[in-house]
C-alpha cells in the first residue's frame, strides 16, 4: 500500500459507505509530522492496483496537534487543523463534503456518541463547574448548553458521554454517572471503580467496559460490576503505541478478543502481590477469545507455535469466523475458525 519507500502508513481504515480503504500516512518528505489521507477503491486493491487512489482533507493541516479522528458509529470523520484552529466534520459518504465547522477558541475536548457530540469547554482549573456543550452530529445544531457542577480542587480524569450519560471521575473521589435528561446522578465509590486508561463503550448492551493496567471490567450505567475476565491478563509488546490495535470486539458486542499474559499453574488474580506470581520467565503470551457478559475465556491461540515475532495488530473477520494476526515482522497469521 505504501506509494513510495518513504511513507510510513500509520492506520487503516474500511469506509464501508463508499467501498474504499482509507490510507493514513506519514512522510519523510516534512519530517513525518502531518498526516495525509487517501482513499483506494477496493476493487483496484482487489486486481493488485494499489497506487490509484484519491488524496482526502488536503485543505487541512494535519500537523500535530492537527488529527483525523473516523466515527463509524455516526459515518462522519473529525478533522482538527492545527493551522486554522478549527474542527471539521465530514461525512463518509462523501469525505470531499465538509458539514460545518467549529472554531476551537473554547474546545478543550470533544466526545462523539451516536448522533451527538459532546464539546467540553475550557474552565478554570480547580473551580466549581465545566461548562459543557452537546451538538446533534448531522447539523453542529446546540441541543443544550449548561455547566456541570464538579469538586472545587479536585483534577479532573475521566469525563466520557455514552448517549444520554456523562461519566464524570475526579481525582481521589468517586464515578459520577449523571443522566443529561433527568439530571439524577449514581456514585460508585472510589475504592470500587478506580481510574481507567480507556473505555469501550458496548452500544448494544448499554454497558462499557474500563481498562486499567492490565485489567478488564464490565460495568452498567447503575453503576455495577456486570462481569470480571477469567485468567485475563491483558498483554501490550513494546512496539505498540495504539493499544486498541491489539483489542478487537465483535459487532455484536458480544467477544473480546486481545492479547493476554499466561502463566503456567498460575491460580493468583492480577490484584496479588507481584512477588507471589511466577516470574516473567515462565510467563507466555497467547490471543484470549473471552465472553463479554460472563468474563469465560471460550479459547487461547498460541501464535508462539508459527512465529515467535510479538503481534502488533488483532482483527476478526464477521462473516468466516477467522481471526487475523499481524506482527512485528510485517506477517500475517489467519486463523479459521
Amino acid at each position: 500500500l505504501n506509494s513510495s519507500s518513504t511513507e510510513v502508513v500509520r492506520s487503516l481504515f474500511h469506509n464501508k459507505s463508499n467501498c474504499t480503504l482509507i490510507i493514513v500516512s506519514v512522510h519523510a518528505s516534512d519530517g513525518y509530522s502531518s498526516l495525509r489521507c487517501r482513499a483506494s477503491q477496493l476493487d483496484d486493491l482487489r486486481v493488485g492496483d494499489a497506487h490509484s487512489s484519491c488524496s482526502l482533507f488536503t485543505s487541512e493541516s494535519l500537523k500535530w496537534p492537527g488529527f483525523v479522528e473516523f466515527d463509524d458509529v455516526n459515518q462522519k470523520v473529525l478533522t482538527y487543523s492545527a493551522d486554522e484552529k478549527t474542527y471539521k466534520v465530514w461525512s463518509m459518504a462523501d469525505p470531499s463534503e465538509v458539514l460545518y465547522a467549529l472554531p476551537d477558541a473554547q474546545i478543550q475536548e470533544i466526545k462523539i456518541s451516536p448522533g451527538i457530540m459532546l464539546l467540553v469547554l475550557t474552565h478554570e482549573c480547580g473551580g466549581g463547574h465545566v461548562p459543557l456543550k452537546i451538538l446533534s452530529i448531522e447539523t453542529g445544531q446546540v441541543l443544550r448548553e449548561f455547566n456541570q457542577l464538579v469538586r472545587r480542587g479536585k483534577k479532573i480524569d475521566v469525563i466520557e458521554q455514552f448517549n444520554q450519560k456523562l461519566l464524570l471521575k475526579q481525582e481521589d473521589a468517586p464515578l459520577s454517572i449523571v443522566d443529561l435528561i433527568s439530571s439524577s446522578v449514581i456514585k460508585v465509590p472510589e475504592r470500587r471503580f478506580k481510574t481507567p486508561l480507556a473505555f469501550i463503550f458496548l452500544y448494544e448492551h448499554q454497558c462499557f467496559l474500563a481498562f486499567r493496567s492490565n485489567e478488564v471490567l464490565l460495568w452498567n450505567f447503575r453503576g455495577e460490576l456486570v462481569s470480571q475476565f477469567c485468567d485475563h491478563r491483558l498483554w501490550f509488546p513494546q512496539s505498540v503505541v495504539d493499544h486498541t490495535s491489539v483489542i478487537f470486539i465483535t459487532h455484536s458486542q458480544d467477544v473480546i478478543i486481545s492479547l493476554c499474559e499466561d502463566r503456567p499453574h498460575d491460580g493468583l488474580s492480577s490484584t496479588q502481590p507481584r512477588k507471589e506470581r511466577l516470574p516473567h520467565s515462565e510467563s507466555r503470551e497467547s490471543i484470549h477469545v473471552s465472553h463479554i457478559s460472563t468474563g469465560e475465556c471460550l479459547t487461547r491461540i498460541d501464535w508462539q507455535v508459527v512465529d515467535k515475532s510479538p503481534v502488533t495488530a488483532l482483527s476478526y473477520n464477521e462473516e468466516r469466523g477467522d481471526i487475523i494476526a499481524g506482527n512485528e515482522l510485517g506477517h500475517i497469521q489467519i486463523w479459521s475458525n
